[in-house]
């Protein structure tokens, strides 16, 4: 008996120090496929008859967003695509690329710089900082959070010195098959929405108060078409603030504006 046992022990052993001697299982990793819903050659472009609306009804026209890709530019030692307009931008989605990087990674398109966000009371624009930051991501499922921003500002107005924090993050959104946006129907869409929250707060001797509670300020539905680029963006901005606070700082308690951005000719390369 005891023999056989020492037997089924080498065996065991032998089986041990011959499987942990094994080479390990390398992971296989499957390269996205690189997205298509923003192509990025230079000279391609986009414009963008931009409406301001009021109470549901189109108020006026804010004029064209030229928006295009420039040339190639180096950030971090990474190349990306620069993107320019060709006046002030009006629309919020040209707004957020002008002048900053673009470039496709694997399934995504991602933004490197800064852009600005002006609000009621404030001497100088909010400026968000983006750093690699997913704005679309192609197979992402709907409410997938694909990229996100934050920072905190200074300003300092009527003597007050303010803290603003903001965080600005894109989340997917569904999938069209067919989407019509000024009496043009576009195939296989996929649509992003970007939220921007601001939080602003002051301190005076110890004591904090928060002028504008954290909420979400902007809200911003992109819809992008496969080998187009961006046709649509709808952007709803909304704040409320205490009223005593508004009266000292000069504005509204309350504030809504609508936005829309509709894709009008474009040139692809």
């Amino acid at each position: 008996m005891k023999y056989k046992f020492s037997m089924l022990l080498t065996l065991f052993m032998l089986i041990n120090i011959s499987c942990s001697s094994s080479n390990p299982v390398e992971e296989i990793i499957i390269p996205e496929t690189p997205t298509t819903y923003m192509p990025l050659k230079d000279g391609n472009y986009w414009n963008y008859d931009v409406q301001q609306v009021n109470a549901g009804a189109i108020n006026s026209s804010l004029g064209i967003d030229h928006l295009y890709v420039s040339n190639d530019t180096l950030i971090s030692g990474v190349t990306f695509k620069k993107m320019k307009t060709t006046n002030n931008a009006n629309g919020f989605f040209s707004r957020t690329l002008k002048n900053n990087g673009v470039k496709i990674s694997g399934s995504s398109l991602i933004a490197t710089g800064t852009f600005s966000i002006p609000f009621p009371g404030l001497i100088t624009p909010v400026e968000i900082n983006l750093n690699n930051f997913a704005f679309f991501k192609d197979n992402a499922p709907i409410g997938t959070e694909i990229g996100i921003t934050s920072g905190t500002l200074q300003q300092t107005v009527n003597n007050y010195p303010l803290d603003i924090n903001y965080t600005l993050k894109a989340v997917a959104q569904e999938s069209l098959p067919d989407y019509t946006s000024n009496n043009v129907t576009y195939n296989n869409v996929k649509k992003t929405r970007l939220l921007l929250n601001l939080k602003i707060s002051t301190t005076n001797s110890g004591v904090t108060a928060i002028l504008l509670a954290d909420q979400t300020v902007f809200t911003i539905n992109e819809y992008f078409a496969k080998n187009i680029g961006n046709v649509y963006t709808n952007t709803y901005f909304h704040y409320d603030i205490n009223p005593d606070i508004a009266t000292q700082f000069g504005v509204p308690a309350t504030a809504s504006e609508t936005q829309e951005e509709f894709l009008t000719t474009y040139l692809l390369n």
